[in-house]
């Protein structure tokens, strides 16, 4: 039994007479690169095939008379909000009655990668009316299960999860696609598909209209390494700043103003002190950051592999180092040791 797992891109779907639907599958060469053979041995045969879209298509909410979106978004070290405009605000400030506008559909599409990377980083919104753990849909998609198998899980169909997981995707979307600039603009690519951007001089927060899902003219901005991570204290000469992505163990506001630090000299301070905080976590255990640096300094890793060898994305390890090297930096500014 052969069994073939690729991306293409679907060109036409006829509906013949007898009731038969022929679907013409587009997929290039390098897809099917040592696969041909079992391909050929498959003609003829019955197939059991699934298709999931690799963009995730929704609507922005578009002001007729400005040709401006409606909602915009502000990103703070990751954390993404919707910002009221200022008419609006006024508007409940003084109790007024909201402004009536006339408001059209724009049509918006962003790559299912970075919706998937958002999800699985902890920053994604939830929302009452879709109860669900999609943070757990979407890792254990990620690792090859089935949406049958959520649905079984859940007693549900299958097609009632998928529902229910596309319209969470639409729903986050603008949300994702903000939080994917501000990662670019920082220097760190938070999906393999994403070509990171400099980082912004503007600092760790600013206002994006969502309406794009991909950067458009972004410029590649590779770390030392060449592996698309550059965290935001490295882009930004070695100015560590950051806070957790779950919000638990959030940082005070003295821990908050930022640590002038050489990135040099608080490497060694984390090598030689080995400092742990319990406030960094992942899956419920304290993340073993001077293991981890020592490991990539002295294998000559990138950090993607750091990321996927402790089962992270690069986005999660990302926020929690940053949130790490701060602490650590007011640690060696108080003249700490060992945590």
């Amino acid at each position: 039994m052969g069994y073939l797992d690729f991306k293409g891109l679907v060109k036409k779907v006829d509906l013949k007479a007898d009731g038969d639907v022929n679907i013409l599958l587009t997929v290039a060469g390098e897809e099917l690169r040592g696969k041909i053979e079992w391909l050929h041995e498959m003609i003829g045969d019955k197939v059991t095939a699934s298709l999931d879209s690799a963009v995730v298509n929704y609507n922005i909410e578009i002001n007729a008379r400005t040709e401006k979106p409606i909602k915009t978004y502000r990103v703070d070290n990751g954390v993404v909000s919707e910002v009221k405009p200022e008419g609006e605000q006024l508007s409940m400030d003084l109790g007024l009655p909201k402004e009536k506008i006339e408001i059209k559909q724009q049509p918006a599409e962003i790559e299912l990668a970075i919706i998937e990377e958002f999800i699985q980083s902890g920053l994604a919104p939830t929302y009452e009316d879709l109860d669900y753990d999609f943070v757990s849909f979407s890792q254990r998609l990620a690792n090859g299960e089935t949406y049958m198998k959520l649905a079984s899980e859940l007693g549900i169909s299958s097609g009632k999860i998928v529902e229910k997981i596309d319209e969470y995707r639409k729903r986050v979307a603008p949300s994702a696609a903000a939080w994917h600039e501000w990662m670019e603009s920082q220097g760190v690519a938070p999906s393999a598909a994403a070509e990171p951007e400099p980082a912004s001089e503007e600092g760790s927060a600013g206002e994006v209209d969502g309406i794009k899902g991909q950067s458009e003219g972004s410029k590649s901005a590779q770390d030392g390494n060449g592996d698309g991570f550059t965290p935001e204290w490295e882009a930004e000469g070695g100015q560590p700043a950051g806070e957790s992505p779950t919000g638990e163990g959030q940082l005070s506001a003295d821990q908050e103003e930022s640590e002038e630090v050489d990135k040099e000299q608080l490497d060694a301070f984390i090598l030689a002190n080995r400092p742990i905080f319990a406030e960094v976590e992942y899956n419920g255990q304290p993340v073993p950051f001077p293991d981890l640096l020592e490991k990539r300094l002295k294998e000559n890793k990138v950090w993607r592999e750091i990321a996927n060898e402790n089962g992270m994305t690069s986005g999660q390890l990302s926020a929690r180092y940053n949130t790490y090297r701060k602490l650590a930096a007011k640690k060696m500014k108080d003249g700490g040791g060992a945590a």
